[in-house]
């Protein structure tokens, strides 16, 4: 009797939060492989990089005045639609690295050996890059929003409010569709070649050939590609922003259901 009533007030008083994680098992997962890739060495040396080189952007666009992304005066929306095209890819490469390098640690295997379910394991790894792509997105641009600010103050340059003008709030969101899209893209190339290097150059070719080379070569697929609809997203171009929605979801969900797929079926023959 004894021991039923502790067991009970064990039950009873056992901490909620414990509760709540094991009914959770798979977000829980994904923030701590997310907080564990922050710390990494390559995730901070990329995001100073693009940090450095969006400050650098924008401190010459000040210097020069002759206009950063097309947006004149105004550092902020220079510097956002910077950040939407050149900093999506960026960090798409990345994200191919950081997943690719599941396949050379063995991860996949250890994972697979503990749940055999295929599918589950590149869910975590989409999961995985959505939050990093997320936490990217918001920092990269606070970043760009605060230098823009402060030069724009220190050099006595006018320009419209940061945060209200509709310009700014759709180079934000066309930074964020680009650093989704790019991040999924990056994952899909590592998950389904399974490997970090062969990721990273299945993303460049797609993007820097295919997207900047040879699509601008063919009038029809010019205005088709992740980057000339991020581009307009963001104010820039003249391709209708209806079909540079369109391109940005199309291309989302056909690599988040290419990736799954192929990926799976390659584990089912291997």
């Amino acid at each position: 009797m004894r021991r039923q009533r502790v067991a009970g007030a064990a039950a009873v008083g056992a901490p909620r939060h414990r509760a709540e994680r094991r009914s959770r098992p798979f977000a829980g997962a994904v923030g701590l492989r997310a907080r564990e890739l922050a710390r990494r060495p390559v995730v901070l040396a990329a995001f100073s990089v693009q940090a450095m080189a969006l400050a650098g952007a924008e401190l010459l666009g000040a210097v020069t005045a002759e206009g950063l992304g097309g947006a004149g005066d105004d550092l902020v929306l220079g510097g956002l639609r910077v950040l939407a095209v050149p900093g999506g890819l960026v960090f798409g490469v990345l994200v191919a690295a950081v997943v690719g390098s599941e396949f050379g640690w063995a991860t996949e295997r250890a994972l697979l050996a503990r749940d055999p379910r295929r599918l589950r394991f590149a869910g975590y790894q989409l999961a995985v890059a959505a939050v990093l792509s997320l936490a990217w997105w918001a920092v990269q641009s606070l970043l760009a929003v605060t230098v823009a600010a402060l030069l724009q103050a220190g050099g006595g340059i006018v320009a419209g409010a940061a945060w209200n003008a509709p310009a700014h709030q759709a180079a934000l969101a066309a930074a964020l569709a680009a650093t989704l899209t790019y991040g999924l893209l990056g994952a899909a190339c590592a998950l389904i070649l399974r490997g970090a290097l062969a990721g990273v150059v299945a993303l460049l070719a797609y993007a820097l050939l295919g997207e900047l080379v040879l699509a601008p070569q063919w009038a029809p697929a010019a205005g088709w590609t992740v980057y000339a609809a991020a581009a307009r997203l963001a104010g820039q171009g003249t391709i209708p922003v209806a079909r540079a929605g369109l391109v940005v979801t199309l291309a989302f969900v056909l690599a988040l259901g290419g990736c799954l797929a192929l990926y799976a079926g390659r584990q089912v023959r291997d």
